[in-house]
């Protein structure tokens, strides 16, 4: 389909092209602030909890196709298709969505491919299930005695749920191979977290009024330390409105220096909401499916994605130092956007 004919470009003569959109009033891509030292912040937890839980512990390949995104392509999604079905894939349980598929077959797993399960600090258990969600039973299926690890079957098991990653509320249930949390459900909740993480999960559900609930927007992750097993030894933010967010933009949080593996997290605040990266480079620790992540101690980035709706919205990046050994490093905080945010128009030439 074309646009309008412009033959006075063939008679040597100027033509105005104009774009549609507001100019930049500053380059996409440029530093926002070098981060300052702050006091250690009161909402220190519910920053960390925001990252973690906005994280995952797939395996690579599973990341990779989720920023590919979809195709239209017949060739690519039976390549896809092909991949994700082989059976070797589903046995390892690389991937959350296993926890809730509705078949009993599929698990998400601790992976032992490299002889060690890179839990930190012995791991926890985390559910995001993408909204405020109202239910009176969380049910937990792990199928067999062995998949309770560290758990023993009449031992009592510890969690917490929440709305906002602020304030929780503790539970406690019997482990077993099928562990039913009673919830009230005119207390609407959105996050849970254990202490510590089975082995093998088959199935995570929830039920209001005997229904289950549907759960495409579930996620999960079982790698990251629980809060309580790491102290924040120093912090850092910055402060700043974005009158102009072009479209694809995102933060990138650098870490310059030596910070220690896994030593340090990024987090924003938006108007006070914290809000998680779900991102970083190098990746966050995963189920590998063939290598495993590297475990770089330094030099870790953090994305936020941003979007037209934190447009002179007060956002604090803060990040926190968790290796007392490695506290010297500088944050500094940058905006980028991809693709590059350009409105293009194509010119065709005939004879």
């Amino acid at each position: 389909m074309f646009g309008a004919v412009v033959n006075r470009l063939l008679e040597e003569e100027a033509v105005p092209v104009s774009f549609p959109g507001v100019p930049l009033a500053e380059a996409y891509h440029r530093k926002l602030a070098d981060m300052d030292p702050v006091p250690i912040p009161a909402d220190a937890e519910a920053l960390y909890e925001a990252t973690v839980f906005a994280a995952d512990n797939n395996a690579l390949e599973l990341r990779s196709l989720s920023r590919s995104g979809g195709t239209n392509v017949p060739e690519v999604k039976a390549a896809r298709d092909s991949f994700l079905k082989q059976e070797l894939f589903i046995e390892r349980g690389l991937w959350d969505r296993y926890m809730f598929d509705g078949d009993p077959t599929t698990a998400f797993y601790v992976s032992r491919r490299w002889h060690a399960s890179g839990a930190i600090n012995r791991g926890s258990l985390r559910l995001d299930l993408g909204a405020a969600t109202r239910m009176d039973e969380l049910v937990i299926n792990v199928g067999s005695e062995y998949a309770l690890q560290p758990w023993k079957t009449e031992e009592a098991v510890f969690l917490e749920t929440s709305l906002d990653l602020a304030a929780w509320t503790a539970h406690k249930i019997l482990a077993a191979r099928v562990m039913r949390v009673k919830l009230e459900p005119s207390l609407p909740i959105r996050y849970v977290r254990f202490r510590g993480f089975p082995e093998r999960i088959l199935e995570v559900e929830g039920f209001l009024d005997g229904k289950p609930l549907e759960r495409s927007g579930w996620r999960g992750s079982h790698l990251f330390s629980p809060f309580s097993r790491i102290t924040v030894f120093r912090a850092w933010e910055s402060s700043f409105k974005l009158d102009q967010i072009p479209r694809g933009s995102y933060l990138a949080v650098a870490l310059e220096g030596m910070h220690g593996i896994e030593g340090a997290y990024a987090a924003v605040r938006v108007d006070g909401k914290p809000v998680g990266a779900p991102d970083r480079s190098p990746s966050y620790p995963g189920n590998p499916w063939e290598n495993t992540i590297d475990n770089t101690a330094s030099h870790y980035t953090y994305y936020v994605p941003l979007d037209e709706d934190m447009i002179d919205r007060q956002i604090d990046v803060v990040v926190l130092g968790i290796d007392d050994a490695n506290l010297d490093f500088k944050p500094r905080v940058y905006i980028t956007a991809y693709p590059a945010p350009y409105v293009a128009k194509r010119l065709l030439l005939y004879r």
